[in-house]
């Protein structure tokens, strides 16, 4: 591996991917969701492909991650709770009844006592 620095674009990128893998998403299903094709996200996750603002933003709402930590790495002070991108990852393949359900229980938690 060589010792050359990264660029900021392939930081980037390297985030996306990640935070693409942590949910458990394929580029695929990226593609679909952004309205890119397949090799545009490719593309991004390597570096070779420059994001457009817009892009980002969107990206960053689909992997349940703020912008500021796609492009820098850092997480803002008020974050979402890190159960969410967990429950994100529990929940992907479940039908829609099933999800309906977790919100179910999620809701009867959320009113049982303590």
């Amino acid at each position: 591996m060589s010792n050359a620095k990264k660029t900021p674009r392939q930081e980037l990128a390297e985030r996306l991917r990640g935070a693409r893998e942590y949910l458990g998403l394929s580029q695929d299903e990226v593609a679909v969701a952004m309205q890119l094709s397949r090799p545009s996200v490719t593309l991004m996750e390597s570096g070779g492909r420059k994001i457009e603002a817009t892009e980002l933003d969107r990206l960053a709402k689909l992997y349940r991650v703020s912008v500021e930590y796609l492009l820098s790495g850092r997480e803002p002070e008020d974050t979402e709770p890190k159960q969410f991108a967990f429950l994100a990852r529990a929940v992907k393949g479940l039908s829609e009844s099933d999800v309906q359900e977790v919100a179910r229980f999620a809701e009867f938690l959320k009113k049982s006592p303590k």
